[in-house]
């Protein structure tokens, strides 16, 4: 199991024994992350968080994606999840995905666990770049990604279906030679 270290927060790797906390964390803060993320609808109880862990781990052993829970490390609380998709389907290339529950959320947590990660995949050294896609009206995450490093690099128009519209999408990346160490 990876344990990734920031200051105030563990990012592990996701087990089933997360699927409750993961649950009551998305139930909590599901009127913020709905407007973000499509899959939040259809997470209805532990059990689907419960699929989600075995399917990322099932991702994980085909080098598909890695997710983590993020953790605050005083507490032992799950605060977040953070992952790493598309590893395999373009080489070289993956998404940086994170969110941060509602009552955790201004505290810069979205920000060390996207370092951390940003750390730990640039550090493997068979990564070339790291991007994000974001909602171009959620300004928390554009802050977030600039923080962490990375740059604006364009808009996708109409890329994305949530809540029965099209919506833009930003995308957001980091070279591996931008990396801060």
């Amino acid at each position: 199991m990876n344990q990734l270290r920031g200051r105030r927060l563990t990012l592990r790797t996701l087990t089933c024994g997360d699927a409750e906390e993961m649950f009551a964390a998305v139930a909590s803060s599901r009127d913020l992350l709905k407007r973000r993320l499509r899959w939040v609808a259809a997470v209805a109880s532990s059990e689907d968080c419960r699929a989600f862990v075995l399917s990322a781990a099932e991702a994980a052993g085909r080098g598909e994606r890695e997710a983590f829970a993020v953790v605050e490390s005083r507490s032992n609380a799950l605060v977040g999840v953070a992952a790493l998709h598309g590893m395999r389907a373009i080489p070289g290339l993956a998404e940086l995905c994170f969110w941060i529950r509602a009552d955790r959320q201004g505290r810069g947590y979205g920000a060390e666990a996207g370092r951390v990660l940003s750390g730990y995949a640039f550090r493997r050294d068979v990564l070339h770049k790291l991007y994000a896609r974001i909602d171009p009206s959620n300004r928390i995450a554009r802050k977030t990604l600039q923080k962490i490093g990375f740059r604006y690099e364009g808009c996708l128009r109409d890329e994305k279906r949530l809540n029965g519209r099209w919506i833009d999408q930003e995308c957001w990346g980091m070279l591996r030679k931008e990396w801060k160490k």
